[in-house]
């Protein structure tokens, strides 16, 4: 009886030495990941007369665009704020921006141009980045604001095409 056993045991043996020499669960790298964040006060609402609203830029010839950077004429719009708690503000616009052109909103069908979006005093708000200088919204104790904007196309290419020339973004108002 004992003879039947040893080739099993042999077998085991065998085994067991294969397996020191081979781990079954090999060790993986590790890492460790860092989450960051703030909790801050609630963020305003967007009256609902400028929550989404269609600004009309306007209709232009392609030879108003006869140099990369040539702009159209501004069209003024307004975002109203309310239900805020007084301080400061900025104002995000996300969007899809032309290749290597991310200060402009890509347009639908035109070519060489987007569109540009200014605070009033000139400043131009990159599309779907964080800006290092943004322009500020203060409210006001009474938990309202107004802020004033500006929309133009603005060629980005040597030669514009023509075409319709729309695009949508969506903003977000964020406390800083």
């Amino acid at each position: 009886m004992t003879t039947k056993f040893v080739p099993v045991l042999k077998s085991l043996a065998a085994a067991a030495a294969v397996a020191a020499i081979f781990p079954i669960g090999a060790q993986a790298a590790t890492g460790t990941v860092k989450f960051q964040g703030e909790i801050v006060q609630s963020t305003c609402d967007v009256t609902t007369a400028t929550k989404d609203q269609t600004v009309v830029i306007g209709t232009y010839p392609t030879s108003l665009f006869a140099n990369v950077g040539d702009v159209s004429s501004s069209k003024a719009f307004q975002i109203g704020l309310q239900n805020c708690d007084a301080g400061t503000y900025t104002i995000r616009f996300d969007g899809n921006a032309p290749a290597g052109h991310p200060e402009l909103l890509a347009v639908s069908q035109a070519t060489g141009v987007g569109i540009e979006i200014l605070d009033n005093n000139g400043k131009v708000f990159p599309i779907g980045q964080d800006v290092t200088d943004p322009a500020l919204v203060e409210v006001a104790a009474d938990g309202t604001a107004t802020v004033d904007l500006k929309a133009r196309y603005k060629s980005f290419a040597s030669t514009v095409g023509a075409g319709e020339a729309n695009a949508d973004s969506t903003f977000s108002i964020e406390y800083r």
